[in-house]
């Protein structure tokens, strides 16, 4: 995203090299400095009789790839609350947050930015699974099926293996009780 005018007064923008060595986005005519700040997204790890909840991505990135449900916050939303609406909107379950599995840094190339993910372990209060709103297909995996796919993202792979570690040694999430 590259702002071309001001939110401020309308103004077309320059860009400036500021006094952190950064070029940004600086309005000429009332001084506002547009800061380019990464994008939030939450991301759930649904866990079902020792089953992960995986969805088909019906849209980039990783369109046609399986990952966990997730998406990006929404500026009047908690990060809590974006996990269990993307979970919904995605697989049509409702959820109950468990532990956080981790935080990861990541770059939206069709977005042309930098973010961040969130991924909590999740276990189902209500529904059946169904793909819905950017999901192809929804399906609960044993973790061994989920070694031979291929993911979307990186971090899903990472919270998954992070998720098994912690499942195998016995050491039972939040989600799981």
């Amino acid at each position: 995203m590259r702002p071309n005018f001001c939110p401020q007064c309308g103004h077309a923008l320059d860009r400036r090299a500021l006094d952190d060595g950064r070029e940004r986005p600086v309005c000429p005519a009332c001084g506002f400095v547009f800061y380019l700040n990464p994008v939030i997204a939450a991301t759930v790890l649904v866990e079902r009789d020792g089953k992960i909840l995986l969805v088909l991505r019906g849209e980039n990135p990783g369109k046609g790839l399986w990952g966990l449900p997730g998406g990006f916050m929404e500026a009047d939303e908690t990060i809590e609350q974006a996990a269990a609406r993307e979970c919904l909107e995605e697989t049509g379950l409702k959820i109950a947050l468990g532990e956080t599995l981790g935080v990861w840094s990541f770059f939206h190339d069709l977005k042309n930015t930098s973010g961040v993910v969130i991924i909590y372990a999740a276990r189902v209060i209500d529904g059946e699974p169904r793909a819905a709103s950017d999901s192809l297909q929804v399906k609960f995996f044993a973790p061994a099926e989920i070694d031979a796919l291929t993911l979307a993202f990186s971090s899903h792979r990472e919270a998954i293996a992070s998720w098994k570690e912690k499942h195998v040694t016995g050491h039972k999430s939040h989600a799981s009780k």
